[in-house]
Parts: structure tokens; C-alpha cells; sequence
């Protein structure tokens, strides 16, 4: 007996290594197609990284990334989970482990748009801008901002649960929520990378933080959004630490105020374009702006969106819920004549012209998402007609796409960063300081929500942009 277990140890262990040499041999992949995103990629070693912890927790996600054979584990997982798991109507809630995504570098409609035809990168025309489209405006449906003093609505809480788990994916009814913790020394990081981009582009240019809580803030479980998983805690904490002279935007209120509207999707982790304009109003608010008013904005819709939390969790029965009532995205045009591009780096020697807010999306691209300024690219100029207007520069991840069209009215010139697509393995290097000198830049604009505050990732990626880290 002990001859046999010493020779199922040996072929334990033997098939351990040969995966262990597979997965360093073998080429990594760039996006997984069943997830549509792209892939962690390995991180560069330091010793910095490695005592403070970062280079292990960014070499994981690397690792459960590539994996070997990781797809078709991925689909027998979810099969799996159909033996495991009671439909939504049994069952009040699900909660499955995800990490977030900041680490990932987002989606772009010019790389889907590639994909979808085959070729390495999209060439189709470009839809007219909002300032050319013919068509009489859409009245919207959506209230009027309310009252400063006007009751706020009352939260409709689902059953509480006693299981929270880091960065996880809870699906409620036909709701689904991606639930995010606060690790506090990694807030600090984050106010700390804030302040680092302030003092570097100095005191000519105004610095505003606009950090958004999620879904999960306000329609998850109480136990999902209280303690380390407060949103707002961890906004007020990070406001807290961020230097006096950095102007902090209140957009937590001002979606509070309104949760009774349709301000987050409930398939997709995104706020809608609604819930961004009521952060916009405080934005204004903090920013010395009159904001635009709702009523004066043309708008239009796309149908049956289904998005990334109905992606991430497709195949377990209770996404059913989700796929059964898609979401409706409604967009607002910028109301004055725009002119954009895209870049792949901020030599600004290959821009593609697109459009500030895609009204005519293929019925192909399935995440309606990327109507706005085209998803996540590297550098997205937004030239306006608004005359001596002040210059923005917007750091942001995707939350910011459905926020920069309301900039529109304010700024003459918005220049959109995604930091997660600089100074990193295979991407192209940026130096804020000088890009924003050359661009003339008035205003910084920080704008996330709390997966990225959290994230050392993501606040890497934040000091790199001006010289600090690895």
C-alpha cells in the first residue's frame, strides 16, 4: 500500500511540474474570448514590488490568467455550477468570486469592431458627428434633477447574507453587482498617487477628484455595502487624504438622491449616461460650472444590452434573470459641435476620427457600452466648439466614457488618458508632466470608482504616468 500511495504521490507531483513547465513554455494569451477582456499580463519584477506585496498579488492574477487550458476549465465550470445551483427563484442571491478587472485594459469599439470583421484594425466609416445629425431630437422620459432639499428616496434592500467575499459578483432578482472592499493601506496609495499628480503638474493646473461608488452601494444586501465594502466610507477616507488644494466632487449624493432612476445598468458594471449626468451636476457644482440642463440635451437609445456582469456570469442559472430583461441605454449628445480622435500613444501621429457619442453601433457590437467616445483608448481628443474654454485632461478608467460628453459644454479642448494602457510591458511610455504642458492643460480631472482606488494595479499604473514606481 505504501508503494502505491508513494507512486500516486510521484505522478501528483510529476503532473504538477509538467503544468508548471507547460505554463512558463507555453505563449500566454491576450484576451479570453468566453470573458471578453483582455488578460493580466506577467508583471515586471522588482524588489520594491516584492516586499510591499504588489509584484505577488499582480503575479497571481498573471498566473490564474494564463493558465494552462484555463477557457475550457472556465466552460466546465459553469456546466458544473448548473448541478450546483437553484434558479433565481429559489434562491434570493448568488455570489461568485471576481476580481474587479482593473488590472485588464478595457475594451475599445475599434478592437471589437477589428474582430468582428476579421481584420487588425477597423476601417469602417465613422458615424456623423452630433452637431451634423438631421434627426429631430428624442424627448427624454428621465426626471428633472430633484431639490437639494428633497426627500430622498428610500433604498429597497434585498435579504441580507452572511457570505462576502472580496471582489465578487452578486446577482439579485435581475439585478447583477460587482461588490468591492476597502483595503485601507491601498486607499492611502491611491489619495497618495492623487497628490503626486497634483504636486507634478504644479500650481497652474487645477486638480479634481471625482471618485463614483458602483451599483452594489445602494441595491446590494446591507452587509455587501457597510464595513470594508462601504463605498462611501471609502470615498470620505480617501477625500480625507488628498491634499487641501485638490477639489473633491460629491458624486455619492448626488446618485443617492436618485436611486430611484434608472442610474446604473443592472447587466453591465457601468453607471448609465443619467446616473453619470447627476454626478456631472456636482462636478459643476465643485468645478465653478452651470451645469446643462437634462431637458436641453438631444438623446437617443440602443435596446437589449446585455453587459459584462451578464457576460461574467453567463452560464449560471440565475443569469437567466439578466437575459431575460436586457438593458435600454440611453445616450445625451453633447450640445455643441465636437471633433475627436484617437490615438495609440501621445505622439498624436495616427489619429482616427470618432465620434464623441456612436449613434449608429453595429448590431454585432454587443456592448452598447462603447457608444461612448469608443471605449477604452489609450488617448481620445475631444476638440469643442466652446470658445476660450478651458482645457481638461481626464484620467480615468471606463467609467469616465459616459461621463467626458457632458464635458462637451465647458471645456474647448478634453484630452481622455486611460492610464492602464501606458508605461507597462508591450504598451507605450507617457510622461504626464510634459503631455499636459504640450496640451496646455487647465484642469486634471481623477475620475474612478472604488475597484480602482483599492487596486495597486491600478495606482502603479497612476504613478507611472509621472516618473514614480517601477
Amino acid at each position: 500500500m505504501r508503494k502505491l500511495y508513494s507512486a500516486l504521490l510521484c505522478a501528483m507531483l510529476a503532473m504538477m511540474l509538467a503544468i508548471g513547465i507547460w505554463s512558463l513554455a507555453d505563449k500566454d494569451p491576450e484576451i479570453s474570448v468566453t470573458e471578453k477582456r483582455e488578460l493580466a499580463v506577467r508583471p515586471k519584477f522588482s524588489f520594491s514590488a516584492l516586499l510591499d506585496g504588489s509584484y505577488i498579488q499582480q503575479f497571481e492574477s498573471y498566473y490564474s490568467d494564463t493558465f494552462p487550458g484555463r477557457e475550457k476549465l472556465l466552460g466546465m465550470n459553469r456546466k458544473m455550477n448548473k448541478f450546483y445551483y437553484y434558479s433565481p427563484s429559489e434562491q434570493n442571491y448568488l455570489v461568485i468570486d471576481y476580481q474587479g478587472g482593473a488590472e485588464h485594459g478595457g475594451e475599445a469599439l475599434a478592437d471589437v469592431e477589428a474582430a468582428l470583421s476579421g481584420i487588425k484594425k477597423a476601417a469602417s466609416a465613422v458615424p456623423p458627428s452630433p452637431a451634423a445629425i438631421p434627426s429631430a431630437p428624442t424627448p427624454g422620459n428621465e426626471a428633472e434633477p430633484s431639490e437639494p432639499d428633497a426627500e430622498l428616496p428610500e433604498l429597497d434592500l434585498p435579504q441580507e447574507s452572511e457570505v462576502v467575499s472580496n471582489g465578487s459578483i452578486i446577482i439579485v432578482g435581475d439585478r447583477a453587482m460587482d461588490v468591492p472592499t476597502a483595503t485601507w493601506p491601498i486607499v492611502d496609495n491611491y489619495a497618495a498617487a492623487v497628490n503626486a499628480l497634483n504636486d507634478a503638474l504644479g500650481p497652474d493646473v487645477r486638480t479634481i477628484s471625482l471618485i463614483t461608488p458602483n451599483s452594489a452601494e445602494f441595491y446590494s444586501p446591507e452587509s455587501m455595502h457597510t464595513g470594508d465594502h462601504s463605498q462611501k466610507e471609502m470615498i470620505d477616507y480617501c477625500y480625507g487624504k488628498l491634499d487641501k488644494d485638490i477639489v473633491t466632487v460629491d458624486a455619492y449624493s448626488a446618485l443617492r438622491e436618485h436611486t430611484d432612476e434608472y442610474i446604473y445598468f443592472r447587466t453591465d458594471h457601468h453607471w448609465t449616461a443619467l446616473g453619470a449626468y447627476y454626478a456631472y451636476t456636482n462636478f459643476c457644482k465643485a468645478a465653478g460650472f452651470e451645469p446643462a440642463e437634462l431637458k436641453d440635451f438631444q438623446t437617443g437609445t440602443y435596446q437589449g444590452f446585455l453587459g459584462s456582469m451578464y457576460t461574467y456570469t453567463q452560464g449560471y442559472p440565475q443569469s437567466d434573470a439578466l437575459r431575460e430583461s436586457p438593458d435600454t441605454l440611453t445616450y445625451y449628445l453633447p450640445k455643441v459641435e465636437t471633433h475627436a480622435k484617437y490615438y495609440s500613444d501621445t505622439t498624436l501621429s495616427d489619429g482616427i476620427p470618432i465620434s464623441v457619442v456612436y449613434t449608429k453601433l453595429a448590431e454585432d457590437v454587443d456592448n452598447k457600452y462603447l457608444c461612448f467616445i469608443g471605449g477604452d483608448n489609450p488617448v481620445c481628443i475631444i476638440q469643442t466648439a466652446v470658445e476660450d474654454g478651458p482645457v481638461c485632461l481626464m484620467l480615468k478608467e471606463s467609467y469616465g466614457n459616459a461621463f467626458a460628453p457632458f464635458l462637451t459644454s465647458h471645456y474647448s479642448k478634453i484630452v481622455v488618458i486611460d492610464p492602464r494602457k501606458f508605461n507597462q510591458q508591450g504598451k507605450p511610455s507617457l510622461d504626464l508632466k510634459a503631455f499636459a504642458a504640450e496640451q496646455g492643460v487647465d484642469d486634471l480631472l481623477v475620475l474612478n470608482y472604488p475597484f480602482m482606488v483599492s487596486n495597486s494595479y491600478y495606482i502603479e499604473w497612476l504613478n507611472r504616468l509621472i516618473g514614480r514606481g517601477s
